[in-house]
């Protein structure tokens, strides 16, 4: 157990010099997102009162738009994250290195993802402040109600990462087919299934509902069910489960062609 503690630390004190060595990169990757936002968020509201719908009117449907970007950025971070990290790996040289480890590439690729994780929510969560006194719209942000459901649902999105990380291994360059998807995740927290097994079956899907509950109806973590903990729980174990065999599969394929040690 102690070896992973110690993958952990290095990976998050990596993360973290690499945030502060790249500034230019990492305020413009902030500002980027802010930009979309308030881009995508006037747009809405000018396409509301074109149609004669007053801002009061659609304040419900802005603040569940908030919502849905600021969850949208941590499902979109989380997701790219694994597949990004094997490329940048790959380029550097380091790749075949991580895989004679003693600790598994799967492994590895999970614990660096999780630490990652963290500090894309503190993004999310300071990207999400800027957003509120921008808008003026301030939801209710009680931390415990919402990290719960976050970490208890991302490793679904984890799972998803695997598989897309499992074919970065064998193709190299998929990042046209990541940009894409990346748009696709929208669904996950934009659609509201008619029915708890519907959004039981999409990723993360149940964990957002819970958190769409907390800051737009203000309910706490203590409002929601066993049965609600379980299927989130539940959801995250399948998708982890089936990216982790999908990923280590493709690690079988890439060891057996010789391509870990090239780009």
């Amino acid at each position: 157990m102690k070896k992973y503690y110690y993958l952990f630390k290095v990976s998050l004190e990596r993360t973290v010099k690499e945030l502060y060595r790249y500034k230019f990169n990492t305020i413009s990757n902030f500002l980027i997102f802010y930009v979309l936002f308030m881009f995508m968020f006037l747009g809405v509201r000018q396409f509301g009162i074109s149609l004669g719908v007053s801002p009061i009117d659609m304040g419900n449907n802005l603040e569940g738009f908030i919502v849905g970007y600021f969850l949208w950025t941590i499902i979109m971070l989380a997701y790219s994250n694994i597949a990004y990290s094997i490329i940048n790996d790959a380029n550097r040289g380091t790749l075949e290195q991580l895989n004679m480890s003693n600790i598994s590439l799967s492994q590895i690729v999970i614990v660096r993802s999780f630490s990652n994780l963290l500090l894309n929510i503190v993004f999310s969560i300071v990207l999400l402040f800027f957003i509120m006194r921008k808008t003026g719209y301030w939801l209710e942000i009680d931390l415990i109600s919402i990290l719960i459901p976050i970490f208890l649902g991302i490793f679904s999105i984890l799972g998803i990462g695997l598989i897309f990380g499992g074919l970065a291994l064998i193709f190299k360059k998929i990042q046209s087919l990541l940009n894409i998807v990346q748009y696709f995740l929208i669904a996950l927290v934009a659609i509201t299934p008619e029915s708890n097994t519907i959004s039981a079956i999409i990723p993360f899907n149940y964990a957002a509902g819970m958190i769409f509950s907390t800051m737009m109806g203000g309910n706490s973590f203590t409002d929601f069910s066993l049965y609600d903990y379980g299927i989130t729980i539940g959801n995250s174990i399948i998708y982890l489960i089936l990216g982790l065999v999908v990923f280590s599969q493709c690690v079988k394929i890439a060891k057996s062609k010789g391509l870990l040690g090239q780009y």
